[in-house]
């Protein structure tokens, strides 16, 4: 298939002076009417036009340790992904296959969550019940990184108990594989960053607030010496595997600046959907789902 590298906008935060007296956040519940403060938000985005390869035309392997992400051909058997119990019965065991096949040391692999996404219209008045995976999301459109290094340790104590201590002697990933639930991704395909080219200072930590609970994300702002890809006409068998956190530092790879080094010295790979320049108004709607999962590798001795 040919390689198109495109000219497209990508959300950034926009760094303002309110930072520094006050963490960014976004809060998911309804504020009380009587609350003093009935902002949900004080994140500010702005859009960058810039270049977004294609990595069907690249010459090079990607690594998820070098890079941050993958792409892989990989035919999944389950077909109906909409029906909790087919996905958490069936496409997981899926996921878990491939993720032992594809992530070096991959001991164990424990699923957190999974999402469907679709690009529809917003219909004014809707409430999103989170709790629903079921629901369809609609695309992530700001360039993030899904889990802060602090949240990412507080949710495998959260989740994983007494089990956290002995799996944090190890090395532990947050993985995400995404893929279409169509045929051809033609209006919003995701984005993501060579992590290599993502400073750490420009990464900031936002807070989520939901009703059960408080987690935190990383959004990115931008620089120039960012590089980002994408896969045209991206189909439901090519399936991109990316790294949200790291625990190992010495997988670090050169940054194109020297002097800083990336999130919490280790490669991963913000990422955020776009519109593609070339999408008509018939093309078929993106469909897709995303699955989180902590990789372990287990400690030696």
């Amino acid at each position: 298939m040919t390689s198109r590298d495109v000219q497209a906008s990508l959300s950034f935060l926009h760094w303002q002076d309110l930072y520094e007296s006050e963490k960014p956040f976004q809060i998911f519940i309804n504020i009380p009417e009587d609350a003093e403060d009935q902002r949900d938000t004080n994140l500010v985005f702005k859009r960058v036009y810039l270049k977004i390869r294609d990595v069907r035309g690249l010459s090079t392997e990607l690594s998820l340790d070098t890079n941050g992400f993958i792409y892989r051909q990989y035919t999944m058997r389950t077909t109906d992904c909409t029906n909790r119990e087919d996905v958490e019965q069936s496409y997981l065991p899926e996921v878990e296959e491939l993720l032992k096949r594809e992530v070096e040391g991959a001991d164990r692999v424990f699923f957190f969550d999974w999402r469907l996404r679709e690009n529809a219209p917003e219909i004014e008045g809707t409430v999103m019940d989170m709790n629903d995976l079921t629901t369809w999301l609609r695309p992530a459109v700001h360039v993030h990184v899904d889990q802060s290094p602090a949240a990412a340790l507080n949710r495998i104590h959260l989740q994983l108990g007494n089990e956290a201590p002995q799996l944090l002697r190890g090395r532990v990933r947050i993985i995400n594989v995404w893929r279409p639930l169509i045929d051809s991704v033609d209006d919003w395909p995701i984005a993501v960053s060579d992590g290599r080219t993502v400073k750490r200072c420009d990464l900031v930590e936002a807070d989520h607030v939901r009703r059960h609970y408080t987690g935190s994300t990383m959004y990115l702002m931008p620089d120039p010496q960012q590089q980002f890809y994408y896969m045209s006409k991206q189909s439901k068998n090519d399936v991109l595997i990316l790294k949200n956190f790291d625990s190992k530092r010495d997988v670090e790879a050169p940054l194109v600046d020297k002097g800083h080094r990336s999130l919490i010295d280790t490669i991963v790979a913000p990422h955020a959907s776009f519109l593609h320049p070339d999408a008509t108004a018939d093309a078929t709607p993106r469909k897709s789902i995303e699955v989180r999962a902590f990789v372990f590798t287990y400690p030696k001795g």
